[in-house]
């Protein structure tokens, strides 16, 4: 995933001094993040801290936040000193339940709140996480092909030949590889080759959770392997479906759990 790297510079005027001192020129708050998308880590804190809570966006370039958007992201709180004191866990949820206001941004954001407090502060990272492929785009040059509709929606461009279980990469992301026995959540959809019919999809509710172990070994193996943040069309014999027809999906894995 692209690094990302955020700071923030407050020139607080005189406010730190003491009662019945002469006013003294303050250091500049700052704080520099850095790691990926997701993984944050705070490198440095300095200067004096602010008087109120502070907000600092690193704009993403993804699908903007709505008010009914369920979105997938990481809140990790860290201390002034750059520990770690609470969350980094990956969490799918309603954006208006996120701790720090998320609509009206976009994914990809990262979002750094700093909260003064006595005798130091609290420092909230939210990473936005894409819930859709963001990646290189590759070409398809068998059908079927992946076309992606007005509402930026993936689909199928009609039935295909299935002669044995294959992955292309539509799209090639920059995270880490995925292993048989991940959990991932992903977007999909699921389609019937010889009719190109859709049977499933996760587009319109959101993503889920999906563990590798316990699904359908086409998928299990198609997806394996794949890095992160790819789009990939996996076409799935009968006998590693759900064993009457040949299947084709289209799958974005979006972070491993």
């Amino acid at each position: 995933m692209k690094r990302v790297l955020a700071t923030l510079v407050l020139a607080l005027g005189a406010c730190s001094q003491g009662p019945g001192e002469e006013p003294t020129d303050d250091t500049p708050f700052s704080v520099e993040t850095g790691g990926d998308l997701g993984s944050p880590t705070i490198t440095t804190v300095s200067g004096e801290l602010p008087s109120e809570q502070t907000r600092l966006v690193e704009e993403g370039s993804g699908r903007a936040i709505a008010a009914d958007t369920t979105i997938l992201y990481t809140a990790t709180s860290f201390d002034d000193d750059g520990q770690v004191l609470a969350g980094g866990d990956i969490i799918l949820g309603p954006a208006e339940e996120s701790p720090l206001e998320t609509i009206g941004e976009s994914e990809g954001t990262r979002i750094i709140e700093v909260n003064p407090q006595e005798g130091g502060a609290e420092i909230i990272v939210l990473d936005l996480l894409y819930t859709t492929a963001h990646g290189e785009d590759r070409e398809i040059t068998s059908e079927p092909v992946i076309q992606v509709n007005e509402a930026g929606v993936p689909e199928l461009s009609g039935p295909g030949t299935v002669n044995s279980l294959s992955t292309t990469i539509a799209i090639r992301g920059t995270g880490p590889q995925i292993a048989a026995d991940d959990e991932v959540y992903v977007q999909y959809s699921l389609y019937e080759a010889s009719t190109g019919d859709l049977l499933d999809s996760t587009w319109e509710q959101g993503p889920i959770l999906l563990d590798l172990e316990g699904t359908m070994e086409g998928i299990r193996t198609g997806v394996t392997e794949t890095p992160v943040g790819s789009r990939l069309l996996i076409k799935i014999p009968a006998g590693q479906a759900q064993g009457t027809r040949d299947l084709i999906a289209i799958v974005d894995p979006l972070a491993i759990n």
